[in-house]
């Protein structure tokens, strides 16, 4: 746009050609068609001046006359002025309206009238509407103080009128009309070219957006077959290293299984990373409602990071408020230990040497709830104020030199942002460097009343849940083994069906407390069997307890849709078995 073309272009077609845009295009198109008509009119006007001898017609006209050349020619040479030309082209208007009255006609004719609204037209077309409105108002201004002073010779500045001869004034009455037309025939012509343009833009939008929905869906499936994929063997190392645990190895294996089943931890951490970052992008990330003991579940996650702190001997402490004991709040305790692991992770990661601080405290505390505050703060190396943002972003790190140095993906801090953003609250950073880090947030939780709490599941140690008739319908023959004997710890005995079919008809052969039914077996899945289920005449067998036992983090919608009591993700460790078979006994005694 701003290279101009060859200074002896007279090319209309090759100024059009650069601009791009399809109203340029036209403002091109109607200045040049202005200019055109007005070097007729004006060659008109030399004509029919000088053959009735009006001399100061013609005078006006050559001086016109040159400058519409010089427009003409600054147009085809640099049309990236067009601006400029347009200001110079509307001046010139003007200035023909307030000569025609108050210097030659002495009147308001046809002519006058057309090139008020000629200026109008185009000042607002080429223009736009501030400037547009403001040429506008000078080009009928004239017209107005005619209208005032009207019979007052002192506003004329020629004692007599000069009224332009017969044909002249029909003539250029005729062009005037005609350039309007064209002017307004260009102008609409391109403002439809422009629609179709967007119209085609949308039609290639709407297509763009079906191939992202397809590419996210196909995404959305293959992460949801890779976490099957990778779950399920995991299973079986969390499974068997926590049964081996439990059996009372000696110290010598009791320190390798340890570092094993820490392992598959991380790994299993990373795999719910990725996972939980292709559940936020598609918007399907939502929140439990469950009863817990905060107190119980801040020491349960804490002594797993404190033997990680440990083990590169830092000092970890968690401090929890006195009035948070006894207090059991409704929330989502999958996503809530998923924010503590991440950050206190996070902590401990770059902290080489020191301690690590968890800190609950209560800060606001109702009948029915209680604001909570988290804080983790570390002894590392702390980070720069202009990268506090920064670390929160997906994929990124408060350093470049971070990655090699202490590895990781980058996901950890972006999905704690996301995940708190469904609990209603903002993750700070205090930090700078070589002074450590603090990461703290405000959650406000619902309390569990206190008739309720009685109702809370009893301590496992306590409960007895060999008198449960459980149903595991699983098609892996490793996951149906590590099943039997985690069960088998807790003394249940549990029936084995291998696919969907021969679960479903277990259940009507048989009367269950509970089924663990896995959603991808062959012959019938677990959505169809749990279907088929709960469509059974008998309106016990019908109402089972049934848990989705599944690999997959991205169903949890999908699940509660298809009629699933509850969920159980792959790999299962003894604790969360504990707490379904807590609540499998509590729904039996209701």
């Amino acid at each position: 746009m701003d290279k101009p073309l060859p200074f002896f272009n007279w090319s209309l077609k090759k100024a059009r050609d650069t601009e791009p845009d399809s109203f340029n295009k036209a403002r091109i198109n109607i200045i040049y068609t202005i200019l055109l008509f007005s070097l007729l009119k004006i060659l008109i006007i030399i004509g029919i001046g000088y053959a009735y001898g009006q001399w100061l017609q013609v005078e006006r006209a050559v001086v016109a006359f040159v400058f519409y050349i010089i427009l003409t020619k600054a147009l085809l040479y640099r049309p990236s002025r067009l601006g400029l030309l347009a200001h110079i082209m509307l001046l010139i208007g003007i200035l023909v309206i307030w000569s025609n009255i108050f210097v030659y006609a002495h009147n308001i004719n046809l002519l006058t009238l057309q090139f008020v609204f000629m200026i109008v037209l185009s000042s607002f077309y080429i223009l736009g509407d501030a400037l547009g409105i403001t040429y506008s108002i000078i080009s009928i201004l004239p017209v107005i103080l005619f209208f005032i002073f009207k019979g007052n010779a002192n506003i004329y500045l020629t004692n007599t009128p000069q009224e332009f001869a017969s044909p002249g004034f029909e003539i250029i009455a005729v062009l005037n009309f005609a350039t309007i037309i064209i002017a307004h025939y260009l102008f609409y012509k391109a403002l439809r070219v422009n629609l179709r343009e967007k119209e085609k833009l949308n039609q290639q939008l709407q297509l763009s957006i079906a191939e992202a929905h397809k590419l996210a869906a196909s995404r959305s499936n293959f992460l949801s077959t890779i976490s099957h994929e990778l779950r399920t063997p995991l299973n079986s190392v969390v499974g068997i290293t926590e049964l081996l645990l439990e059996d009372g190895p000696e110290e010598r294996q009791k320190e390798n299984l340890k570092i094993l089943n820490f392992s598959a931890l991380d790994l299993l951490s990373l795999i719910n990373n990725v996972l939980d970052f292709n559940k936020i992008d598609s918007d399907k990330l939502v929140l439990e409602t469950v009863p817990f003991r905060l107190a119980e579940f801040m020491r349960n996650i804490c002594s797993g990071l404190r033997i990680k702190a440990n083990d590169k001997h830092l000092d970890f402490i968690l401090d929890i408020d006195q009035q948070l004991e006894r207090v059991n709040i409704i929330s989502d305790p999958t996503r809530l230990s998923q924010v503590i692991y991440n950050v206190v992770g996070n902590a401990i990661k770059f902290t080489d040497k020191g301690s690590i601080t968890v800190k609950l405290e209560c800060v606001n505390k109702t009948e029915d709830t209680a604001a909570i505050l988290f804080s983790v703060a570390d002894t590392g190396p702390g980070i720069d104020a202009g990268r506090h943002g920064a670390i929160f972003e997906l994929f990124m790190q408060a350093e470049s030199h971070i990655t090699r140095k202490y590895g990781g993906t980058g996901l950890g801090l972006a999905i704690v942002k996301q995940v708190l953003a469904l609990f209603n609250s903002p993750i700070h950073v205090e930090s700078s460097p070589g002074n450590g880090a603090r990461f703290f947030f405000t959650i406000s939780f619902t309390t569990v009343a206190a008739a309720e709490e009685t109702k809370m599941a009893v301590p496992a140690d306590k409960t007895d849940f060999s008198q449960l008739k459980i149903l595991i319908a699983e098609d892996n023959e490793i996951n149906r083994l590590i099943m039997k004997k985690q069960l088998a710890k807790l003394n249940i005995n549990p029936a084995i069906a291998e696919n969907g079919k021969q679960a479903y008809e277990a259940c009507l052969s048989g009367d269950y407390d509970a089924i663990f039914m896995d959603l991808h077996m062959p012959v019938s899945d677990g959505y169809e069997t749990i279907k088929r289920i709960r469509a059974l005449a008998d309106p016990a067998k019908a109402a089972v307890y049934t848990i989705a036992f599944t690999a997959s983090v991205t169903e949890q919608e999908k699940i509660f849709d298809a009629g699933f009591n509850d969920f159980l993700y792959k790999p299962v460790n003894l604790n969360d078995l504990t707490e379904k078979l807590e609540k499998i006994a509590l729904h039996k005694r209701k």
